[in-house]
């Protein structure tokens, strides 16, 4: 199985770091999955669970909340505006977030205040996935 370098960064830490197989994720233009020689790109990612093969064979997980990807030649990396692992999630949490963005929708206001809404609605999604995800053993959801 031929590998790449994958990074996935945020502000605060390096989420991940090592060889990889292949990489699953929500971009700008929709589910796209990133393969060993893959042509270079630079693409916004949205709020999505991210999905990393690793050279070992096993899959990982992250909520991302957004951020960036870079496909070089010599290496791959994600900028990403948050990035957790299903363990660092909290359940009642996430779906707390969710409630709020969706009652904040239904109010309704201004436009600024409705695109927070649905951006913090997709962050929510995105956490409950990866945690929904976690326990399914190999493979992409």
């Amino acid at each position: 199985m031929a590998t790449y370098e994958l990074s996935v960064v945020t502000p605060e830490r390096t989420v991940y770091e090592g060889a990889v197989a292949e990489l699953l994720l929500r971009a700008s233009e929709g589910d796209m999955g990133v393969l060993a020689h893959h042509i270079p790109l630079i693409t916004a990612v949205k709020p999505c669970v991210v999905q990393v093969l690793d050279d070992q064979g096993t899959w990982h997980r992250y909520a991302v909340g957004g951020g960036f990807l870079e496909v070089g030649r010599e290496a791959t990396v994600l900028l990403a505006d948050t990035a957790e692992a299903p363990e660092e999630l909290d359940r009642q949490r996430a779906a707390a977030a969710r409630t709020r963005a969706q009652e904040r929708l239904e109010r309704g206001g201004s436009a600024v205040d409705e695109l927070r809404a649905r951006q913090a609605l997709e962050r929510a999604e995105a956490r409950l996935q990866a945690l929904d995800d976690s326990g399914m053993g190999s493979g992409p959801a």
